[in-house]
């Protein structure tokens, strides 16, 4: 075997090796949840993502700045998982741990191309794969974008690298691969913005380890062929800051000034280095504490500039050195602290792609340093052992938010995020004296802070204290006017205590913040609703099911709207999608039957109201659709027993009464009529009613003929039809020139009237 073949053997025997060992690594993560931390923006609750690859979601990726940000391809890629997967955490996690393994394996391939040093890319490949500070990147599926724009960063490299030797031969294939590397570098500012400094990396490679440099015209040469590159980046920063600004996401300087922000960058280098050097206390988040210690500052600052210089007086002999560092400070520019997006100080995910920078000079002065290859093998052994043992460690953290922020708060001071975050929990729990307890802790750690003021209102609103709800509300829109979830829960608030313009209010700015909020739109509509301006709300529904067609919410909501106008068959249709999306759920089963009665459907509205009923036994309205749908299946008796019940629990149920009193006036079986009681119920229902409905006086004109008082009747019934003409009801229009023909032959009326009785188009909204 010649020695070609053996190197491409062995190349794929150790990158082969380096990817299955990386994928056993991170196997637990596949038995993780989502988290309720950024998972739920990314995947779980946004309805463009959860529908998977289609054309609008193609168009709302591309059109619009989300989460802070401008990265379509990554909202692509978590459609793809969702189109796969649906709502299976295993396979988003399995994505994300298939591109790392896959970048582990593309940076040793990159690193063997340009040096030729098969065990020293293995080595700083293993580093990268195996190091705990990248467990966030691969185990939080909301980093997507970590592990997507490393892949494109990685395929741009290996691209570059082919152009590079073909350009030296000024072969026509070179501008192949340029455009190769144009293209996947372009992917991968599409799915991170930090990509942005990869031109400079590349420029770095080729002093070392591409040695394209030989003088001055030379490296004009080589800046001018990165000028393309240069203009991606430029477009890219400038997305992304209005990306940034239009979430409001960037700390303006008024609260961050330079002098502070300057100092916390440079002691940020130093804290990256030792986390690399020294993994421990690794955390999701780290509180941005007060300014760092003079002697801190001097110190890094001092350690930081004796690096670069002692970096510099050996490059010129090992340029590695350079080519590791210079990769290591640049690439953290963007995040660093110089431009502060969002609370924390500092972030392990930050460091996926900085980290390579280092792992480079480790291992290559590693190498040169000792020399002896045995004592490398055995050092390196180690060192991979203890990184696989401290990411093992690392990934039991990120099994669930629970435990993930619960060890944030062990290993970090004063984290007031993490508590804020465990009180939620204990919300959730019901635990509301806990999660109290958390939520004034976090407020003691930083005073003010919204998120804390937001879950604070949202457990004094569960347990129906809501003024202090709604002044806890209104902190966090305070100290964070661009709290989309603070305004529409404060605007839930308000509704219940009918301050409805105030409510509106808060929606309206909710979706000024997010218009394409599904929620928003249906309370708003819902609020809509409820003021009888139903054209409006309609809008508002429909708007909402358009951006989350799984709203089951908003289909009850239309579902019953549409009832109450009479549109029967789409009302039915949206109450049917809404049981479909929330099973079991006894509102929309009640609403669908009340659907269903409306249309004459009473044997399947009886099927649904049976569960309804055993699980709702104290409800009247139960009670009453049962009997409108047990009388359409002529068991007049049995439903006459729903409607006494249903009085039992409301005496003043007017249309209960009404459609009793009709059975005990005309049933044409003598057993069932009572002409007294009918005068005394019909009589109640035109009283709650306050004689301005046609129905109940139609009742009780039948009812005072069955009674023998045909004056009163026929007098009634003239007064029915004067109503139902003037409110343009055609059907009970006729009805009562029927009824009344009838009564004026001084006959009481005999014919049953199917559903004239039947009045049950309010239904129940969903909140």
């Amino acid at each position: 075997m010649n020695d070609r073949i053996w190197n491409s053997w062995r190349t794929s025997l150790v990158c082969l090796t380096l990817g299955l060992t990386t994928l056993a690594l991170f196997a637990p993560v596949l038995g993780h949840d989502f988290l309720s931390y950024d998972d739920q923006v990314y995947v779980t609750e946004n309805a463009h993502v959860r529908a998977g690859l289609t054309w609008d979601g193609l168009l709302w990726a591309f059109q619009g700045s989300h989460a802070s940000n401008w990265h379509p391809l990554t909202w692509l890629s978590h459609m793809l998982d969702c189109q796969l997967y649906g709502l299976n955490p295993l396979g988003h996690h399995l994505t994300n741990v298939l591109l790392h393994a896959a970048n582990s394996m593309l940076l040793f391939l990159v690193l063997y191309r340009m040096t030729g040093a098969v065990w020293r890319s293995a080595s700083v490949a293993a580093l990268f794969a195996w190091h705990p500070l990248h467990v966030e990147s691969v185990a939080w599926v909301a980093e997507r974008k970590d592990v997507l724009s490393a892949f494109f960063w990685l395929l741009t490299m290996l691209a570059y690298a082919r152009y590079a030797q073909e350009s030296k031969v000024q072969s026509p294939k070179s501008k192949v691969f340029y455009g190769l590397a144009l293209l996947c570098f372009a992917l991968g500012l599409m799915a991170k913005p930090m990509v942005v400094t990869l031109p400079f990396v590349l420029l770095l490679l080729d002093f070392w380890p591409l040695r394209r440099v030989s003088d001055f015209k030379g490296l004009s040469r080589l800046l001018l062929e990165k000028v393309p590159l240069f203009i991606l980046a430029a477009i890219t920063c400038a997305l992304t800051i209005w990306a940034q600004g239009q979430a409001n996401a960037i700390v303006p300087t008024a609260g961050l000034p330079i002098s502070r922000r300057i100092p916390h960058a440079i002691v940020s280098y130093l804290h990256y280095i030792v986390a690399t050097l020294w993994p421990r206390h690794l955390a999701v988040f780290y509180p941005y504490e007060g300014a760092a210690p003079p002697t801190q500052l001097i110190f890094t600052a001092v350690l930081l500039l004796l690096i670069t210089v002692l970096v510099l007086r050996f490059a010129r002999w090992q340029f590695f050195l350079a080519t590791g560092w210079f990769w290591f400070l640049g690439t953290l520019v963007p995040v660093i602290g110089l431009v502060q997006v969002g609370d924390q100080a500092w972030a392990d995910r930050y460091m996926y792609l900085p980290s390579i920078g280092l792992f480079v000079l480790i291992v290559w002065s590693a190498v040169d340093f000792v020399g002896n290859r045995k004592v490398i093998g055995v050092l390196a052994g180690a060192v991979a052992l203890a990184l696989a043992w401290a990411t093992a460690l690392q990934l039991g953290h990120w099994k669930n938010t629970r435990t993930l922020f619960e060890h944030t708060a062990q290993v970090t001071r004063n984290n007031y995020m993490a508590i804020t975050m465990l009180g939620s929990l204990f919300a959730k729990d019901n635990q509301f004296d806990r999660a109290i307890q958390c939520f004034d802790t976090a407020l003691r750690y930083k005073p003010g802070y919204p998120e804390a003021h937001f879950f604070r209102g949202n457990v004094l609103d569960q347990q129906g204290k809501l003024d202090e709800a709604i002044g806890e509300y209104r902190q966090a829109v305070w100290f964070k006017p661009v709290q989309e979830q603070a305004r529409i829960l404060l605007g839930v608030a308000l509704g219940k205590q009918q301050k409805y313009a105030e409510a509106m209010t808060e929606y309206q700015a909710a979706l000024a913040l997010n218009p394409d909020s599904a929620v928003a739109h249906n309370n708003l509509a819902r609020l809509l609703h409820t003021q009888g301006r139903l054209d409006e709300a309609i809008q508002h529904y429909s708007a909402a099911l358009k951006l989350d067609p799984d709203l089951a919410q908003a289909h009850n909501n239309l579902g019953i709207l549409l009832l109450q106008k009479g549109r029967l068959a789409e009302s039915t249709a949206q109450l049917r999608e809404a049981l479909r999306l929330s099973p079991g759920n006894l509102e929309t089963q009640l609403n669908l039957a009340q659907a269903l009665n409306q249309q004459g459907e009473g044997k399947e509205a009886a099927e649904l109201l049976a569960v309804v009923v055993r699980a709702a036994p104290n409800d009247a309205q139960v009670h009453y659709q049962l009997g409108l749908a047990l009388e359409q299946m002529q068991k007049t008796r049995e439903a006459m027993g729903r409607y006494a019940q249903a009085l039992l629990l409301q005496p003043d149920f007017a249309e209960v009464l009404n459609h009793l009193a009709w059975i005990l006036a005309t049933d044409p079986r003598p057993e069932f009529r009572n002409g007294v009681e009918a005068v005394r119920m019909a009589g109640r229902s035109c009283e709650l009613t306050e004689q301005k409905q046609a129905l109940p006086l139609l009742t009780l004109a039948a009812a005072y003929a069955e009674a023998g008082r045909f004056p009163e009747a026929v007098a009634t019934a003239q007064q029915a039809r004067t109503l139902a003409a003037g409110a343009q009801q055609k059907e009970l229009t006729a009805k009562c020139e029927d009824v009344l023909k009838t009564l004026q032959s001084n006959a009481p009326y005999r014919l049953t009237l199917a559903g004239t009785g039947i009045d049950a188009r309010q239904g129940r909204v969903s909140r």
